[in-house]
């Protein structure tokens, strides 16, 4: 996810709207969406995340655009909002907190009313960082501990957590100022492997069927839409029409994401333009519409959505901080909004390097780590089934004039999370090895601009013999 404000420049007074002459309407729906992304961050940053109203406000939203600066937000504390505003009071937008749930905006509709969600007992680590009798000979613990004290210093780098875990044990852990190992950290786009993490629990269970068709309600008796599978959603091949061009302040995914109630809903409704699994295209709207029909197959057979994920994959890896933020019809939004510690994104990561399994208990099926990371079949090898890979691909990708990876560092057998602003989780089972960085990285690609030092931490780290 990118927001661009360029568009402001459209409300840079009362004088200059009355002169444009553009419709008031037109004006409030653009204010809307940069209000309703303010206030959003702001009440998951505050009071999910727990950092301070005057860091998140400070920091939050530099080198977006200036007119975002100059929008005010009102945090209340007592009913755990936000509100911000656009120039002249328009496009008014409230992000509410609620437990176990997180944030949700509110736009036309009262939020949904959601159960209680009991919470999930944390299971500590096995950390190297702090016990030397559990070196890994072949982990370069010294050179480690100099790249990440390196990368925090440099605070143009916006890094806000870095963790590396190998063999299941934590090598190396680090924050920036102001972020601990307990502050819950946004996903963003990261969000869309979590949807594919609880689909493939529901497969598990005999749930779904990667090639059944999406049972979606709206779809019913349409010749085109009714044949898109469960398998072509989640390969981003469901040749639905969908803009995920964060610039327009009216394109399709900021309509989703910060104008309506049900998300699944509005991407349900965009038509077929290519043939099911013959065209590959990034759409934020495809995952929200897996994710709300998901909701509906686990409700259908008596089980509600958030209390299968739950119980079925963060309480038996001891994930307690994972925290779905739902839309105004408390379908989860599963495209970006999911906040949980860099623990437990690790933890995620290391569920797929152990196959699926914890313990003793599968929680995915067998060879699902290895499905995900097959390439969908348009995408230039660079997609799986809502993972990125790190295989070699067309010039396109971030500027490269050669057929590069996204890391050109690590292997080809490394997959990754990958969210707005350098939100990563690097799985990289040649070395039992995985990656967590976090943080806000404006003013370049992010993947190009963390690949340096993803790659410098992965060569401190030897290959099992």
């Amino acid at each position: 996810m990118g927001l661009k404000l360029s568009h402001w420049a459209l409300l840079g007074g009362g004088a200059g709207v009355i002169a444009l002459g553009v419709a008031g309407v037109k004006l409030n729906t653009i204010a809307h969406t940069g209000a309703a992304y303010k206030a959003k961050v702001a009440c998951s940053e505050i009071f999910l995340a727990g950092r301070t109203r005057g860091a998140v406000l400070a920091s939050d939203f530099d080198n977006i655009d200036p007119l975002l600066d100059r929008m005010p937000v009102t945090v209340d504390g007592a009913k755990r909002q936000t509100i911000a505003s656009g120039p002249l009071g328009l496009g008014r937008a409230k992000a509410t907190f609620r437990d176990g749930y997180g944030c949700t905006l509110k736009n036309k509709t009262p939020l949904a009313a959601l159960p209680a969600i009991a919470p999930v007992a944390p299971e500590p680590w096995i950390d190297a960082t702090i016990n030397s009798d559990l070196t890994i000979d072949r982990v370069d613990t010294k050179k480690l501990n100099a790249l990440v004290e390196a990368a925090f210093a440099d605070s143009a780098a916006g890094n806000r957590a870095l963790l590396v875990a190998v063999d299941g044990k934590i090598v190396a852990e680090g924050y920036a100022d102001g972020i601990s190992k307990t502050t819950r950290l946004a996903s963003w786009s990261m969000a869309k492997s979590v949807t594919a993490t609880v689909l493939g629990a529901a497969v598990l269970r005999g749930l779904v069927a990667l090639d059944d068709p999406a049972p979606v309600r709206e779809w019913q008796g349409d010749a085109a839409r009714s044949k898109i599978t469960w398998s072509d959603l989640l390969h981003m091949q469901s040749g639905l029409a969908f803009d995920e061009n964060y610039a327009g302040m009216r394109s399709d995914v900021n309509l989703m994401l910060f104008h309506k109630d049900d998300a699944g809903a509005y991407a349900a409704d965009k038509p077929a333009i290519y043939p099911p699994g013959e065209h590959w295209a990034y759409s934020s709207g495809t995952v929200n519409l897996l994710a709300r029909t998901l909701r509906q197959v686990l409700e259908e057979a008596g089980l509600d959505y958030y209390a299968f994920a739950r119980d079925e994959i963060y309480a038996p890896i001891g994930a307690a901080s994972i925290t779905m933020e739902p839309d105004a019809s408390g379908t989860p939004i599963g495209s970006s909004y999911v906040y949980a510690t860099a623990r437990d994104w690790a933890r995620l990561g290391e569920l797929y390097l152990r196959g699926g399994v914890w313990g003793t208990k599968r929680i995915l099926p067998e060879g699902w780590p290895d499905y995900v990371a097959i390439p969908a079949t348009a995408s230039d090898n660079q997609y799986g089934a809502y993972f990125w890979l790190n295989r070699d691909g067309k010039p396109a990708r971030e500027g490269a004039t050669t057929r590069a990876r996204f890391v050109p560092g690590l292997p080809e057998d490394a997959y990754f999370m990958s969210g707005h602003e350098g939100q990563f989780v690097f799985i990289i089972p040649s070395k039992n090895m995985m990656i967590v960085r976090t943080g806000i990285t404006r003013g370049r690609p992010a993947i190009a601009a963390s690949a340096p030092l993803i790659a410098a931490l992965y060569d401190a780290v030897e290959a099992p013999e």
